[in-house]
């Protein structure tokens, strides 16, 4: 988790030092207002949209690669599909060589009654 861009060791670390300054007392007047102007803020319609905005632009480059994939010819589309979708091992056979051949099943082999 990530507020305003700081991680949870940057956030104990603000808030021993707080504790170290301001002392128990202050801290939680301190705590009280700066929760009051957090709730305020985030209330507003200005925040609402900045938020809003970060999100679209997190999301765009993720939109852009789906569009992108719609634009794709049929064929292409197969052809990622058929890269995508695991190969077993019985489909190829290496040789000594290290070249792969396709296996063809006993019963459409040519030579076999």
């Amino acid at each position: 988790m990530e507020f305003l861009n700081l991680g949870w060791p940057e956030v104990v670390f603000i808030l021993i030092l707080a504790f170290i300054i301001l002392g128990p007392g202050k801290m939680v007047k301190t705590g009280h207002d700066l929760g009051n102007w957090i709730r305020k803020m985030s209330r507003e319609q200005l925040f609402r949209d900045v938020i809003q905005t970060t999100d679209e632009i997190r999301r765009y480059p993720r939109k852009i690669f789906d569009e992108s994939l719609l634009d794709l010819p049929p064929h292409i589309k197969q052809q990622e599909q058929q890269t995508s979708e695991p190969r077993s091992d019985s489909d190829v056979l290496i040789d000594q060589t290290g070249d792969e051949k396709p296996v063809i099943p006993p019963s459409t082999h040519p030579d076999l009654p």
